[in-house]
């Protein structure tokens, strides 16, 4: 029950003395005493009314204000500790009041004590709901809470109070395994812990940090289920995407073989608990901490220069400034750490360049040995060898993943550099110090992911951390930066900002699988539209959803089945979508399985010309996914034989060398002017005269581009290359090897570059190929053991080696190894 406070800029009063508070102007005593007397009577009608959040909000938003800007925190000691917020209490106790050695702070810092838990000290509302979640008897509970509330420390309560043997954690990114997997580690170091489903070796007790995508190829064996499965980023269920029905899928194939299995949900961006259901009898326990105790400082720059102060309480623009431009904006408005969004990675390295002209060289051994460090891991002539000399670095998704993850890293760890140029690649990654956000595009970001994305800034351990942390944190600074080169045509940045005024959103359920997905809708647009377009639109919708519930209803409930086992086995990759007709081409494939097993042919192929022989050799016309089929084309083939070959066995720096050599052979070829590069990074569109149209903007002119232009597009295509092996590729492996059409050493050598079980353990627990051949080669391997919990344990020699190799490389062992 959130209504607009609109209504309060009618009395003079409170909009003069209300709008100098937003601007941080000086108040009068009379004023300070006014505005303050107006907090408590809001907070008296929230007391009246609880669902009148919006007269507290505003009451926190004066006394938050009031103690930053003028140093006065009375208002907001007595608001924090009557209604539960008790970090603020104890920061304001001890470092702000210290001097006041009262009875009453006494008195408060005692009572504080029931609220303190692992080292920081709890508001009543996240202690109240971890409780209540840890204690719920419940199969099911859904625990909804702000960024930064303790996610991690409660999924460690979780698996402690819990008895289950088989416990599955779900995150939604790769980056986050590692990350997750070291803290149970840490924290369980006697049990077994996994993050891969090849690291699975039959064991009935394990801890499981998987994606959506690992966990379901581990159930891809019947006799396993999760007795605990912890859905993190659980909003993410709502979406119609491949990733969102596998996720899906794993919840309901799980509960289908485990009817006694938990689960519990954990997301900051759940409206509607209800939402989550795939059946109407679930019942899902709810926790909730509705209070949010950031209130983010909104500024807009218009694209003339002006820029304002956003109050969204009073839905109110105030003018506080002039600018020459948005780069201009950006560097007069830079704080410690700043992270400035932009959605197409493309683009980002265009504002990098931008930026870069702008900016000196910062001289600085650190930013310097940086440098130093991704020349010789990279190459010299990677965009950021230099810009983090001048204190600043970008990543995307079209980054090596190793590459990303140790720059997000250093921004983490050197203070010297304080931009970071990102897309959403960011928004479930590592936790990152960022004090400042600069969003430059509003392109798809509504009421969810603007929030998700704020809520990155001023995490709430920054904010009362021991040595740096700063009560003008909880108003972290917010800046939507209007621009003509990287927004949207017509992007009308007031449009997205408008959609923080209540600080509330709906889930927007496009998944046809959960229960709420409303259908009814869509069958009434489809047969009482008098508009014929909105009726198509809404069969296509309609067909598409029926679709997918039948398919997804066939992969969880059809697979005892002994009759489905094989269709089961492709639709579950995915196959059925390459192809025009999957139910006739299914038989096609089926006859296949028998007669190419007793081929003496097949055997002396080799593993890519067996996807291609299998999959598309007669079928070519059915094919409906251009990506795959390119796979038709001999040069494809010899590509991707390349590609693996190289991944397996070359450095990443020795990787992109021999990219480049491969585009300096074609760029002055017709292949070389029009080289396939994806959507996200194209510049150029092609003419294909076989169906007479154009395509979208997928190409790069490699002949027009500056040799370390040529290095940068290697690095973009190593990535896509490698996702494109990774994400489809191996999935078609993965198929015959399940159909016993590939052997078990073929297959080890394909997947992981090597068929010696030695060394395809370590790249199962994580290691790179290239990392595991370099420690064969210098002798490594032998003085590094995996203990029966599945940890990589170094010894004394290994842990002298690792000291003599550089940050780099030191990262990629580090991540797996405790050294």
């Amino acid at each position: 029950m959130s209504k607009s406070l609109k209504w309060l800029s009618k009395n003079n009063k409170f909009e003069m003395v209300f709008e100098r508070l937003t601007l941080n102007k000086d108040l009068e005593d009379c004023d300070i005493e006014f505005i303050l007397l107006c907090a408590i009577l809001f907070v008296r009608e929230y007391e009246k009314d609880k669902r009148k959040t919006q007269f507290f909000e505003i009451a926190y938003y004066i006394s938050l204000k009031i103690g930053i800007s003028y140093n006065h925190y009375d208002a907001l000691l007595d608001l924090s500790t009557n209604f539960g917020l008790y970090p603020i209490t104890k920061f304001i106790v001890d470092n702000i009041n210290k001097e006041k050695h009262s009875l009453n702070n006494f008195s408060i810092d005692y009572k504080l004590d029931k609220f303190k838990h692992n080292d920081i000290y709890e508001t009543l509302d996240q202690k109240n709901s971890r409780i209540s979640i840890i204690e719920s008897k419940e199969r099911e509970n859904c625990f909804i809470a702000p960024t930064s509330f303790g996610k991690s420390s409660l999924i460690k309560e979780i698996i402690e109070n819990d008895n289950s043997k088989r416990i599955a954690i779900i995150v939604p990114t790769k980056s986050l395994l590692v990350q997750t997997y070291r803290f149970i580690n840490g924290n369980f170091p006697n049990r077994k812990t996994i993050f891969h489903d090849e690291m699975h070796n039959g064991s009935d007790d394990f801890i499981g940090i998987f994606t959506q995508e690992r966990a379901l190829r581990l159930l891809k064996n019947k006799e396993i289920s999760f007795d605990l499965l912890v859905i993190d980023e659980a909003h993410n269920i709502f979406d119609l995407s491949s990733r969102s029905l596998l996720l899906t899928r794993l919840i309901r194939r799980n509960k289908n073989r485990n009817n006694n299995s938990k689960i519990y949900y954990l997301s900051p961006l759940i409206a509607d608990t209800n939402n989550l259901k795939t059946d109407e009898s679930q019942y899902i326990h709810e926790r909730k901490i509705a209070k949010n105790i950031k209130e983010p400082n909104i500024f807009e720059m218009t694209e003339d220069g002006i820029s304002y102060n956003y109050n969204r309480f009073l839905d109110k623009y105030y003018p506080c400034g002039k600018y020459l431009g948005y780069l201009d904006y950006i560097e007069k408005n830079k704080k410690k750490k700043n992270f400035i969004y932009l959605r197409n990675p493309k683009k980002i390295e265009t504002l990098a360049a931008e930026i870069n002209e702008n900016l000196p060289f910062i001289y600085h051994d650190n930013l310097d040995s940086l440098s130093d460090v991704i020349s010789k891991n990279v190459h010299n002539d990677f965009y950021c060898v230099e810009y983090v000399r001048k204190g600043f670095l970008y990543i995307h998704g079209k980054l090596p993943d190793l590459l990303k993850e140790f720059l997000e890293f250093k921004f983490k760890d050197l203070k010297e550099i304080n931009t970071l140029i990102a897309n959403s690649v960011i928004l479930e990654g590592v936790n990152l110090p960022i004090d400042n956000l600069f969003i430059l595009n509003t392109y798809k970001l509504g009421a969810k992911e603007l929030t998700n994305l704020i809520g990155r800034v001023n995490r709430l351990n920054d904010v009362f951390s021991p040595d740096s942390g700063d009560l003008s944190k909880l108003m972290p600074s917010v800046n939507f930066v209007n621009n003509k080169p990287y927004n949207s045509k017509n992007g009308n940045m007031r449009n997205k900002i408008s959609k923080l005024k209540n600080n509330t959103f709906n889930d927007e359920i496009k998944n046809p699988i959960l229960v709420n997905f409303d259908i009814e809708s869509l069958e009434d647009k489809y047969l009482h539209s008098d508009n014929a377009t909105t009726s198509n639109e809404a069969f296509k919708k309609l067909s598409i959803a029926e679709k997918i519930k039948e398919k997804e209803d066939f992969l969880v409930y059809g697979e005892n089945e002994e009759d489905n086992k094989t269709k089961l086995v492709f639709i579950e990759a995915g196959v059925d979508h390459i192809y025009k007709d999957f139910d006739s081409t299914f038989l096609t494939l089926d006859n296949r399985i028998y007669s190419l097993y007793h081929d003496s042919n097949w055997k002396n192929l080799d593993t890519i010309e067996k996807v291609h022989h299998f999959f598309i050799l007669g079928l070519e016309d059915k094919l409906t996914n251009s990506e795959f089929s390119r796979l038709k084309h001999e040069k494809a083939r010899s590509f991707y034989r390349m590609f693996n070959d190289n991944t397996h066995k070359y450095s990443l720096k020795e990787h992109i060398s021999e990219m480049v050599r491969y585009f300096h052979s074609i760029k002055n070829t017709e292949k070389g002017k029009y080289f396939y590069i994806g959507e996200s990074y194209g510049e150029i569109q092609k003419y294909n005269p076989e169906i007479d149209t154009w395509s979208k903007k997928s190409y790069v002119n490699l002949y027009s581009k500056e040799p370390k232009d040529l290095v940068n597009i290697a690095l973009v295509k190593i990535k896509i290359e490698s996702d494109f092996m990774s994400y489809t590729l191996h999935d078609y492996v993965n198929i015959l090897s399940d159909l016993n059409l590939v052997a078990e050493d073929e297959y080890n050598t394909f997947i992981y570059g090597t068929a010696k079980k030695s060394n395809s353990e370590y790249i199962k627990l994580g290691l790179s190929g290239s990392v595991v051949t370099k420690l064969e080669k210098e002798g490594q391997l032998s003085n590094l053991k995996i203990n029966q919990f599945g940890t990589i344990i170094p010894n004394s020699d290994f842990i002298d080696y690792s000291k003599k190799q550089d940050e780099m490389v030191l990262f990629e062992l580090g991540k797996y190894i405790e050294l």
